[in-house]
């Protein structure tokens, strides 16, 4: 009798992991089962192990890469180096910080922004999964650039619609965030047709410096 009520037991709890394993694994390189609920896994601190965003306007392409020690700021044929710290932080309330700090010889640029951060994906029509895509809207930001002992300072802050940013998540674990964005901007200028393609991919590892 004993052993029927064990097995029954058992029996019931595999039922109810069921679900909450299926649930885990939406992104396509998430982990197969987690004990953290998404929300937990993202709301951490992270440093930027890879980070690159891309700008092609018609012809042109103007790149900011980043590969957790330098930052490459790539116009045309022309290239620039320099050392840089990228962090993110998101918090359970629903708030992200977001830090850069990139120098060299001559220069040196600090960039923070702040804003909310939310889940989004799934429906009839989509083809997204529920909390596949993570949405960062921009509250503020502050651009700070010294070069040769002259300090300039931008401040920002949203009103009206405030921009937002949706990045689907390719993997969501408890020490790894990979996420990418793709935004496609067509429009009409000096009767030509203008094509701007912004592309950023974000590589985020556990543990901010």
């Amino acid at each position: 009798m004993k052993n029927a009520k064990r097995f029954l037991l058992l029996l019931i709890a595999g039922i109810l992991v069921i679900p909450l394993v299926n649930s885990c694994k939406v992104g396509d390189e998430d982990p197969d089962f987690s004990i953290y609920t998404r929300k937990i896994r993202l709301c951490q601190n992270w440093s930027f192990s890879y980070y690159k965003h891309a700008v092609q306007h018609n012809d042109t392409i103007t790149s900011d890469e980043f590969d957790g020690s330098s930052y490459i700021h790539v116009y045309g044929t022309q290239s620039f180096i320099s050392n840089a710290m990228m962090t993110i932080s998101f918090n359970k309330k629903g708030t992200y910080t977001w830090d850069e700090h990139i120098s060299n010889d001559t220069s040196v640029y600090t960039y923070k922004e702040e804003g909310y951060w939310y889940f989004t994906g799934g429906g009839k029509e989509s083809e997204t999964k529920f909390r596949e895509l993570l949405a960062l809207q921009k509250n503020s930001h502050v651009k700070t650039t010294q070069i040769n002992g002259v300090t300039t300072t931008e401040n920002y802050t949203a009103s009206g619609n405030p921009e937002t940013i949706v990045y689907k998540l390719i993997k969501l674990s408890k020490d790894e965030v990979k996420m990418e964005s793709k935004v496609e901007k067509q429009y009409i200028q000096g009767g030509n047709t203008i094509l701007d393609v912004y592309t950023t991919i974000i590589n985020l590892k556990m543990g901010a410096k």
